[in-house]
Order: structure tokens, then sequence, then C-alpha cells
């Protein structure tokens, strides 16, 4: 025999003390970085809150909040359009990742607990809003709720001692919903339209008889390709940050930056992998701080520092074409970006060397941790800027050395 779901159980409005109180929590919470780029979250999150400040509990139904908070019709089908059921799971997790910071251990929680959309407010461990429950289920419910908060006790201590800087760092795409865009580089390259002679440039296979490797090449026999190479040190990057994601059981999808859409970025939080080789790099990173540049005769690369524009030691000079350089550099970059309001973050180098080492800076605990000193109080949830200098040995990247930081 079924039985109907208990009904929601009113609640008293909680006194002006504590109402104000609980408000603000709740902005530190969405202003937050694991509810900054989450306008979805936010909303639901402020609702919630706010109908279980002023008691009116009965009405945080699923349905009821599809219409008041995301502006569905009101015979909308939420088995099909579970956005209600989605955005609560995200809010939980973001939830438990802010409390989990011990900056926030001591500040009033704001729960929402699986199954529900009536959010609980514990003040140093005096929960107000808790429902009554029958006395018959009290002792079974208190046992249950014991044993789970132990097991979140332990989860959360795992979790606290196995967080380190780089894991802050890459928060914001972490906690952002859906899959992780991964924007890699892609140089003009050309092929010759002879395949025979293709081979010959390889090693592969027996030239034409009238085939010299030195000769230059009439422009009539290559063919451009825009869209079908990767630089060595921009696969590097990307093998690494590909790791890292899977660490993170994060979810990915990996695009050339010539089949990325401005609407590709303002969907989703991305990595963007080279600078001039990526359209988007130059993009984005031309609004901050520290950029690139090339002059107009191509002979010069400089990482470019605009509240210091006399600065120009962080600069290639006479790299092109050959790249037989003894040192590179870099920028990384973690921002909200202002046209997309998603989180990006920038891996890029001047040469594919600086990106290689940059896509290893972001991925190795160690590597990152080099940068702390640097670092103020807070970074975790500002943007900033890294530039890195790169050594180069035989064509090999080296440990990359932080030049400078800025942070906003």
């Amino acid at each position: 025999m079924s039985r109907k779901p208990d009904a929601p159980t009113e609640m008293p409005c909680l006194p002006p003390l504590q109402a104000e109180e609980v408000r603000r929590q709740l902005e530190r919470v969405v202003d937050s970085h694991q509810f900054r780029a989450s306008q979805r979250c936010q909303s639901l999150l402020r609702h919630i809150t706010e109908r279980t400040i002023a008691g009116d509990t009965g009405s945080l139904k699923e349905r009821t909040l599809g219409v008041e908070v995301f502006g569905r019709a009101p015979d909308y089908d939420t088995s099909q359009d579970p956005v209600v059921r989605v955005t609560a799971g995200e809010i939980r997790k973001k939830l438990a990742q802010y409390y989990q910071e011990p900056a926030h251990s001591a500040e009033v929680r704001i729960e929402l607990h699986s199954g529900s959309y009536v959010a609980l407010f514990d003040f140093n461990g005096s929960v107000a809003t808790e429902p009554k429950l029958p006395r018959s289920r009290i002792t079974i419910v208190a046992g249950g709720a014991a044993l789970l908060l132990l097991v979140l006790t332990i989860a959360s201590a795992i979790r606290h001692r196995q967080t380190s800087a780089l894991d802050y760092l890459w928060s914001p795409l972490l906690t952002s919903p859906g899959t992780v865009l991964i924007s890699v580089g892609q140089p003009i390259a050309y092929n010759l339209k002879s395949p025979q002679a293709q081979d010959a440039i390889q090693g592969i296979g027996t030239p034409p008889a009238d085939f010299a490797a030195e000769d230059a090449i009439p422009k009539k026999d290559l063919i451009i390709l825009p869209d079908r190479y990767v630089a060595l040190g921009d696969a590097t990057c990307l093998a690494h940050l590909a790791s890292l994601f899977e660490r993170y059981g994060k979810p990915y999808r990996i695009r050339g930056e010539r089949s990325i859409s401005f609407a590709d970025l303002r969907e989703t939080p991305a990595v963007l992998i080279g600078a001039f080789d990526n359209q988007w790099t130059l993009r984005v990173a031309g609004q901050l701080r520290f950029s690139f540049f090339k002059d107009s005769t191509g002979t010069t690369e400089t990482v470019r520092d605009r509240d210091h524009p006399g600065n120009d030691r962080w600069k290639l000079s006479g790299s092109w074409p050959n790249w037989d350089i003894s040192n590179d550099y870099a920028i990384v970059s973690r921002i909200v970006d202002t046209t997309t309001d998603r989180p990006v973050v920038i891996a890029a180098g001047i040469t594919q060397y600086g990106t290689s080492a940059a896509g290893e800076f972001l991925s190795d605990p160690k590597y990152f941790s080099e940068a702390l000193s640097q670092l103020p109080d807070g970074w975790e949830k500002k943007n900033l800027q890294i530039v890195l200098y790169v050594p180069v040995f035989n064509r090999v990247p080296g440990h990359a050395r932080v030049l400078a930081t800025h942070v906003w």
C-alpha cells in the first residue's frame, strides 16, 4: 500500500535579530567564489532563504519554485524540466564546499538537506527552523542525523587534510555546473600539395627525382591548413590539464580555437591554451593587466604590463621563425570574464615552451605553491594573474619561476 509523502511542515518566522544575521550570511555566501559565477544558484538560494525566514515553507515545492524563480509555466512538466532539482543539488554541493574552508567554520550555516527545499540555519550549533516531527519518529531521525553528522565530519576532515592551494585556484571551474571547455590554440600550417614531396620532407619514402629539400617551395605547391595542427607545447599543456580534471572528476571537452564561438564561452567555464595561436586568449587577456603583444614586424614578442608600460624586460627578440631561444615568458590567469560572466583559466606562453610550462605550473600543487608568498590574503576568491619566467634547454622548457602577480 502506498502513502503520500508528508506535507511540508509550516515553521514560524525567524526573530528579527536572527533573520538579519541570516541575511548577512546569505550575502557572504552568494558573493563567494563558489556561487559568484552561477546566477541560477544565487536566485534559488535567495528565494528559499527568504521564504524560510518568513515562515512561508509551504510554498517551497518544486513546481512553485520553478514558476516563481525560473519563470516556468504553471503547468510545466517537472519530470522533463528538472531545473529546480538540478539547481538545488548544485546549491548543496556549493554550500558544502563553502563551509569546508576554515575561514567560514564559525559562520552561521545555511543548509539545504537532500529531498527538501526548506533552508536550515545553524547558529553555532543551535539550529533554527527545524521542523517538529511526530514523537514516534524522533528517536530514529535523531540517530540517523547523528550518524550522518559523524560521516560528514569525517569526510570534511579528510577533505581539509587534502586541500591544497591548487584546489582553491581551480575551485570556480570545478564548482560550476556542466563541463569545462578547453580551447587549444591552432597555428597556421602548410602542407605540400604533392604527397610524395611531403613524405620526403618527413623522411618517409622515396622523394621525387627533381625534389631538393633545401629548394624554395613555390606558393602554388602549398596548401594552407588553418585548423589541422597543434603545437607540441600546447599539446603538453593540454595533457597536464586534462589529467588534472580527471583527478578532480570534472567532465571536460576539447575544442580547437577555430571551432569555438562566443556563444560557447557564454555557456560554460573555459580553459584557454596558447597565446598568439589562440584568438580567444588574446581577446580575454587584452583587457587584463598582463597581456601579450607582438610588434608589427613580428620580430619582438612581449608580455606587457599595463600598470608599468615602460617595463620591456619580459620580451623575446629574434625568436621567429625557429624559436631557438634560451628562455620564454608565460602568463597564468584565473578570472571571471566580464563579457561572458563565466570563470576562465588561461595558460599561455609567448611560444609553445612557455605554454607547456604554464600547464605544468597549473597542474602541480608543489609548483603552484611557490606563488603563494606573492599572493595576498583572500586571493582564493579574487581574479589573479601570474607572470612566469621559463628557462629553455635544448628546446625543452624547465621549471618556471614566478616574476610578478596581480590580484583584484
